[in-house]
Protein backbone atom coordinates (compact mmCIF):
# COMPACT_ATOMS: atom_id res chain seq x y z
CA UNK A 1 0.00 0.00 0.00
CA UNK A 2 1.06 3.31 -0.85
CA UNK A 3 1.45 6.36 1.61
CA UNK A 4 2.51 9.67 1.46
CA UNK A 5 4.78 11.04 3.96
CA UNK A 6 5.50 14.23 5.59
CA UNK A 7 8.91 14.92 5.67
CA UNK A 8 8.81 18.19 8.61
CA UNK A 9 11.19 19.60 6.62
CA UNK A 10 10.53 22.51 4.31
CA UNK A 11 7.05 21.26 2.96
CA UNK A 12 9.19 18.16 1.41
CA UNK A 13 7.43 15.01 1.08
CA UNK A 14 8.00 11.14 0.46
CA UNK A 15 6.19 8.53 -1.50
CA UNK A 16 6.65 4.92 0.27
CA UNK A 17 4.81 1.33 -0.37
CA UNK A 18 5.05 -0.65 2.36
CA UNK A 19 5.60 -3.99 0.71
CA UNK A 20 8.50 -2.37 -0.62
CA UNK A 21 11.29 -1.12 1.47
CA UNK A 22 10.95 1.80 3.54
CA UNK A 23 13.31 4.28 5.24
CA UNK A 24 14.70 4.00 8.85
CA UNK A 25 16.08 6.20 11.62
CA UNK A 26 19.41 5.47 9.83
CA UNK A 27 18.68 7.57 6.37
CA UNK A 28 17.59 10.34 8.53
CA UNK A 29 20.44 10.42 11.12
CA UNK A 30 22.96 10.24 7.82
CA UNK A 31 21.78 13.36 6.48
CA UNK A 32 21.86 14.97 9.62
CA UNK A 33 26.27 13.95 9.39
CA UNK A 34 26.97 15.07 6.06
CA UNK A 35 29.05 17.92 5.36
CA UNK A 36 27.84 19.68 2.53
CA UNK A 37 29.13 22.60 0.58
CA UNK A 38 27.58 25.38 -1.33
CA UNK A 39 26.36 24.07 -4.67
CA UNK A 40 28.11 20.46 -3.82
CA UNK A 41 27.53 17.98 -6.69
CA UNK A 42 26.56 14.49 -4.16
CA UNK A 43 26.20 11.40 -5.23
CA UNK A 44 23.32 8.92 -3.63
CA UNK A 45 24.32 5.43 -4.01
CA UNK A 46 21.61 2.86 -3.52
CA UNK A 47 18.50 5.96 -2.57
CA UNK A 48 15.87 3.69 -2.30
CA UNK A 49 13.08 5.68 -2.28
CA UNK A 50 15.08 8.74 -2.30
CA UNK A 51 15.02 9.63 1.57
CA UNK A 52 18.65 11.00 0.71
CA UNK A 53 18.57 13.55 -1.60
CA UNK A 54 15.34 15.04 -0.19
CA UNK A 55 16.73 15.47 3.56
CA UNK A 56 19.66 16.71 2.00
CA UNK A 57 17.90 18.83 -0.43
CA UNK A 58 16.15 20.79 2.92
CA UNK A 59 19.35 21.54 4.69
CA UNK A 60 20.72 23.14 0.81
CA UNK A 61 18.69 23.84 -1.75
CA UNK A 62 21.81 24.86 -3.90
CA UNK A 63 23.21 21.53 -4.01
CA UNK A 64 22.36 18.97 -7.02
CA UNK A 65 21.58 15.29 -6.72
CA UNK A 66 22.53 12.05 -8.44
CA UNK A 67 20.53 8.98 -7.09
CA UNK A 68 21.69 5.21 -8.32
CA UNK A 69 19.25 2.68 -7.13
CA UNK A 70 19.01 -0.95 -8.07
CA UNK A 71 15.24 -1.54 -7.59
CA UNK A 72 13.03 -0.51 -10.21
CA UNK A 73 9.87 0.02 -8.36
CA UNK A 74 12.33 1.85 -5.79
CA UNK A 75 13.40 3.78 -8.48
CA UNK A 76 9.65 4.78 -9.75
CA UNK A 77 8.60 5.72 -6.21
CA UNK A 78 11.64 8.15 -5.81
CA UNK A 79 11.45 9.42 -9.25
CA UNK A 80 7.31 10.57 -8.41
CA UNK A 81 8.65 11.68 -5.11
CA UNK A 82 11.31 14.28 -6.61
CA UNK A 83 7.97 15.47 -9.22
CA UNK A 84 5.59 16.01 -6.52
CA UNK A 85 8.38 18.24 -4.61
CA UNK A 86 9.19 20.01 -7.66
CA UNK A 87 12.55 18.77 -7.78
CA UNK A 88 13.35 17.50 -11.15
CA UNK A 89 15.99 20.53 -12.14
CA UNK A 90 18.40 19.36 -8.79
CA UNK A 91 17.86 15.51 -8.43
CA UNK A 92 17.94 12.55 -10.69
CA UNK A 93 16.97 9.25 -10.12
CA UNK A 94 19.18 6.84 -12.14
CA UNK A 95 18.61 2.85 -12.44
CA UNK A 96 21.23 0.79 -12.45
CA UNK A 97 23.83 -1.45 -10.31
CA UNK A 98 26.16 0.19 -7.64
CA UNK A 99 29.44 -1.43 -9.15
CA UNK A 100 28.57 0.65 -12.50
CA UNK A 101 28.07 3.73 -10.77
CA UNK A 102 31.22 5.21 -12.26
CA UNK A 103 29.80 4.82 -15.87
CA UNK A 104 26.25 5.85 -14.94
CA UNK A 105 26.73 9.25 -13.50
CA UNK A 106 28.28 12.08 -14.90
CA UNK A 107 31.28 14.08 -13.49
CA UNK A 108 33.45 14.06 -10.37
CA UNK A 109 31.46 14.93 -7.29
CA UNK A 110 32.27 16.78 -3.98
CA UNK A 111 30.20 14.43 -1.78
CA UNK A 112 29.08 10.44 -2.41
CA UNK A 113 26.49 9.34 0.45
CA UNK A 114 25.28 5.55 1.17
CA UNK A 115 22.92 3.98 3.93
CA UNK A 116 24.56 0.64 2.15
CA UNK A 117 23.09 -3.21 3.47
CA UNK A 118 24.63 -3.59 7.06
CA UNK A 119 24.40 -7.62 6.44
CA UNK A 120 26.76 -9.87 5.21
CA UNK A 121 24.92 -12.01 2.70
CA UNK A 122 24.16 -15.03 4.08
CA UNK A 123 23.95 -13.56 8.19
CA UNK A 124 20.68 -14.22 9.64
CA UNK A 125 17.34 -15.30 8.37
CA UNK A 126 16.09 -13.65 5.11
CA UNK A 127 13.68 -10.73 4.80
CA UNK A 128 10.33 -11.01 4.22
CA UNK A 129 10.50 -9.76 0.30
CA UNK A 130 12.93 -9.66 -2.36
CA UNK A 131 12.87 -5.65 -2.06
CA UNK A 132 13.75 -6.00 1.81
CA UNK A 133 16.36 -8.48 1.51
CA UNK A 134 18.72 -6.60 -1.01
CA UNK A 135 18.28 -3.31 1.42
CA UNK A 136 19.46 -5.37 4.30
CA UNK A 137 21.51 -8.26 3.14
CA UNK A 138 24.74 -7.62 1.14
CA UNK A 139 23.38 -9.59 -1.79
CA UNK A 140 23.88 -7.24 -4.76
CA UNK A 141 26.74 -5.08 -3.20
CA UNK A 142 29.52 -5.24 -0.15
CA UNK A 143 30.78 -2.70 1.56
CA UNK A 144 34.17 -2.80 -0.29
CA UNK A 145 32.67 -3.03 -3.76
CA UNK A 146 30.80 0.41 -2.35
CA UNK A 147 33.97 2.24 -1.44
CA UNK A 148 35.52 1.35 -4.83
CA UNK A 149 32.57 3.16 -6.33
CA UNK A 150 32.67 6.03 -4.67
CA UNK A 151 36.24 6.44 -4.76
CA UNK A 152 35.69 6.71 -8.70
CA UNK A 153 32.91 9.28 -8.40
CA UNK A 154 34.85 11.77 -5.95
CA UNK A 155 37.25 14.28 -6.71
CA UNK A 156 40.36 14.01 -4.46
CA UNK A 157 39.22 15.78 -1.03
CA UNK A 158 35.77 14.65 -1.80
CA UNK A 159 34.00 12.89 1.16
CA UNK A 160 32.18 9.66 1.30
CA UNK A 161 29.93 9.89 4.19
CA UNK A 162 27.88 6.47 5.30
CA UNK A 163 26.20 4.84 8.12
CA UNK A 164 27.25 0.97 9.34
CA UNK A 165 26.76 -1.40 11.97
CA UNK A 166 29.08 -0.51 14.60
CA UNK A 167 30.02 -4.01 14.97
CA UNK A 168 31.99 -4.06 11.84
CA UNK A 169 33.41 -0.91 12.49
CA UNK A 170 37.41 -2.65 12.09
CA UNK A 171 36.08 -3.87 8.72
CA UNK A 172 34.65 -0.59 7.46
CA UNK A 173 37.98 1.39 8.21
CA UNK A 174 39.86 -0.83 6.51
CA UNK A 175 38.15 -1.06 3.35
CA UNK A 176 37.48 2.58 3.23
CA UNK A 177 41.57 3.28 3.73
CA UNK A 178 41.89 0.02 0.95
CA UNK A 179 40.27 2.46 -1.39
CA UNK A 180 41.86 5.51 -0.36
CA UNK A 181 39.06 7.04 1.86
CA UNK A 182 40.79 8.55 4.84
CA UNK A 183 38.21 8.18 7.89
CA UNK A 184 38.03 11.49 9.20
CA UNK A 185 34.74 11.59 11.25
CA UNK A 186 33.38 9.02 13.40
CA UNK A 187 30.19 9.30 15.83
CA UNK A 188 28.59 5.80 16.75
CA UNK A 189 25.00 6.22 17.71
CA UNK A 190 23.35 4.33 20.95
CA UNK A 191 19.68 3.17 21.49
CA UNK A 192 19.74 4.49 25.17
CA UNK A 193 23.17 5.82 27.55
CA UNK A 194 23.95 2.43 28.83
CA UNK A 195 23.96 0.49 25.70
CA UNK A 196 26.96 -0.66 23.14
CA UNK A 197 26.82 1.35 19.98
CA UNK A 198 24.15 -0.15 17.01
CA UNK A 199 25.60 2.13 14.33
CA UNK A 200 28.65 3.82 13.67
CA UNK A 201 28.52 7.33 11.59
CA UNK A 202 31.75 7.70 8.90
CA UNK A 203 32.91 10.43 6.97
CA UNK A 204 35.96 9.74 4.96
CA UNK A 205 38.55 11.95 2.64
CA UNK A 206 39.64 10.62 -0.85
CA UNK A 207 43.14 10.72 -0.60
CA UNK A 208 42.75 12.32 3.19
CA UNK A 209 46.01 12.74 5.84
CA UNK A 210 45.80 10.32 8.74
CA UNK A 211 44.05 11.93 11.08
CA UNK A 212 40.75 10.30 13.08
CA UNK A 213 37.75 12.51 15.30
CA UNK A 214 36.04 10.50 17.22
CA UNK A 215 32.84 12.45 18.23
CA UNK A 216 30.48 12.63 20.99
CA UNK A 217 28.04 9.62 20.51
CA UNK A 218 24.62 10.24 19.98
CA UNK A 219 22.03 8.71 22.09
CA UNK A 220 18.73 7.93 20.43
CA UNK A 221 16.56 7.64 23.68
CA UNK A 222 16.22 8.49 27.26
CA UNK A 223 15.61 6.00 30.03
CA UNK A 224 12.48 6.54 29.77
CA UNK A 225 12.01 5.82 26.49
CA UNK A 226 11.05 9.19 25.31
CA UNK A 227 13.39 10.69 22.17
CA UNK A 228 16.26 12.70 23.23
CA UNK A 229 16.55 16.58 22.71
CA UNK A 230 18.72 16.08 19.58
CA UNK A 231 17.40 13.34 18.19
CA UNK A 232 14.00 15.78 18.35
CA UNK A 233 16.51 18.27 16.60
CA UNK A 234 17.36 16.08 13.85
CA UNK A 235 13.70 15.10 12.88
CA UNK A 236 12.37 18.73 13.38
CA UNK A 237 10.00 17.35 15.97
CA UNK A 238 9.18 20.55 17.03
CA UNK A 239 9.28 23.03 13.74
CA UNK A 240 12.71 24.23 14.16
Amino acid sequence: MERIDDLQLKGLSIIQDTELFCFGTDAVLLADFVRLKKNARVADLGTGTGILPLLLYGRREDISVQALELQEALCSLARRSVERNGLTDRIEIIHGDIREARRLLTGEFDAVVSNPPYEKENAGIGSKTESHRLARFEAAITFPALCASARALLRSGGRFTCIHRASRAAGLFAALRENRLEPKEVRFVHSFVDRPAAQVLISAVKDGSEGIEVLPPLVVYRGDGSETDEIRKIYHRDGI
